[in-house]
């Protein structure tokens, strides 16, 4: 009887495999192209933008920022702080969290950095942007922040609502 079961569960993933072979060598070039290249919108630093419920604006990126914080409260960059500055108002029907882990930025040649959420608590000390519900037809502004290397630049961001949404592109 164990035989049977195993011989049955062997059969099973054999097929399970064969099905998926099957799919990435029928469908494996549309597959990866949408994967890697069907986003959202794009739009400029000072235009505003859609992605899920929330609507973006960046109205500036700047770098350069060695510190953040004040005398008693700080922390330096390894490389150097880009700020960017943004409103998020929520335009759909129900409440959503902003999650400043979920912001990307790109340098040239597509490198990605990932935001500094202790940096971003301390340059949003007064502002209450993130992981907090913003309510249908409420806005908030603050700042995403990002530690890159001080000879490179931020190109473009990328903006989510969510981890399931396909995000905002703005190009710096």
């Amino acid at each position: 009887m164990a035989l049977l079961i195993g011989a049955g569960i062997v059969l099973a993933s054999l097929f399970a495999c064969a099905g998926a072979v099957a799919t990435v060598v029928t469908w494996g070039d549309d597959i990866y192209r949408r994967i890697t290249h069907d986003r959202g919108d794009t739009v400029a630093v000072g235009q505003a933008g859609r992605d899920g419920a929330f609507e973006f604006m960046v109205s500036r990126i700047d770098c350069g920022v060695a510190q953040i914080g004040d005398s008693f409260v700080n922390q330096t960059a390894v490389g150097q702080y880009c700020l960017a500055e943004l409103s998020i108002s929520n335009v759909g029907k129900r409440p959503a969290t902003f999650a400043d882990a979920l912001q990307r930025a790109y340098g040239p040649g597509g490198v990605r950095y990932a935001a500094d959420s202790a940096a971003g608590i301390l340059a949003n000390s007064e502002q209450q942007l993130f992981q907090n519900q913003i309510n249908p037809g409420n806005r908030v502004a603050g700042v995403v922040v990002y530690d890159i290397p001080r000879d490179s630049r931020i190109t473009a961001l990328e903006l989510h609502e969510s981890e399931h949404t396909a995000g905002l592109r703005v190009t710096a």
